[in-house]
């Protein structure tokens, strides 16, 4: 049984898109796979999602207990090695087993692996989200911002800074320049591997002059990205700001349907990776 793993979040759109990307991934590989929400997607109320009541992970994992099934895959939608699925995820694995002894769960690989393993496709999905934009808008050498949510481990912040120098060589003579930004992050020095934030970018003199390609590295629609986001309200207020600025989104990564190649790849992985009995 494989298991679709996001974050989750209270937005509808962002479980509807969850959904989405497993039924793809389930045509594509010819076995169920199930969109399960971390944390939050079960707030959602059900007249939000046509009646549908959405189910998080772990209550997903006992009614298949229940049924009988014993083996699980954990495929996460994540770009990088998340506090969520390296630290809370393993954690809530072995409080279930208390309960629910004697499952066995692989927990598979998120999209970036390597500079060679996973690497090479996201900067395609990337560079073809900022190219489309650059040729809609007809837009001569834009500044491109590759913009995450942040992060409190530097490794998943360090993902997106080799994201960001792969996207700047596949988009030479495109772009004049190439930046990697945070939406938020945490107070005090210790997070300073975050900055800069979208909003200093932007106000800094080579992005603030002319049009700016916003590369939005987030999976699906929420209260960050998509419409009426925080990252459109950044953008917003730093046109209001700078009247000669122009800011133009891309689409999300998980938008693109190169991402289920991706998913494809994470997945006969798991022939090669052990797992665990709990």
């Amino acid at each position: 049984m494989v298991f679709l793993v996001d974050n989750g979040s209270v937005k509808p759109a962002a479980y509807f898109n969850l959904k989405r990307i497993a039924g793809k991934l389930s045509q594509r590989i010819g076995q169920a796979v199930t969109a399960a929400p971390l944390l939050h997607a079960n707030k959602i109320p059900p007249d939000k999602l046509g009646g549908e009541k959405v189910e998080i992970l772990e209550d997903l994992m006992r009614k298949a207990y229940l049924r009988g099934d014993r083996e699980w895959s954990l495929l996460p939608l994540f770009f990088g090695p998340s506090g969520a699925i390296l630290n809370y995820l393993p954690r809530r694995l072995r409080l279930l087993a208390k309960s629910h002894p004697g499952f066995f769960c692989k927990l598979l690989h998120p999209l970036y692996r390597s500079d060679s393993n996973g690497g090479p496709e996201l900067v395609q999905i990337l560079g073809e989200l900022t190219e489309s934009v650059i040729a809609e808008h007809r837009l001569e050498k834009p500044v491109l911002v590759l913009v995450d949510h942040g992060s409190p481990r530097r490794e998943v912040t360090l993902v997106r800074n080799v994201l960001t120098k792969e996207l700047a060589r596949a988009l030479e003579g495109r772009v004049r320049a190439t930046f990697a930004a945070s939406l938020e992050r945490r107070n005090g020095p210790k997070w300073d591997f975050n900055e800069p934030l979208l909003e200093r970018v932007l106000a800094r003199k080579l992005v603030r002059g002319g049009n700016a390609v916003i590369a939005q590295m987030f999976i699906s629609p929420g209260r960050h990205a998509g419409p009426g986001g925080d990252i459109s309200r950044i953008c917003a207020e730093a046109e209001r700001r700078r009247g000669e600025l122009k800011t133009y989104r891309t689409q999300l990564v998980g938008e693109h349907p190169r991402l289920i190649d991706l998913l494809e790849i994470r997945w006969r992985e798991s022939a090669h990776i052990a797992g665990e009995e709990y």
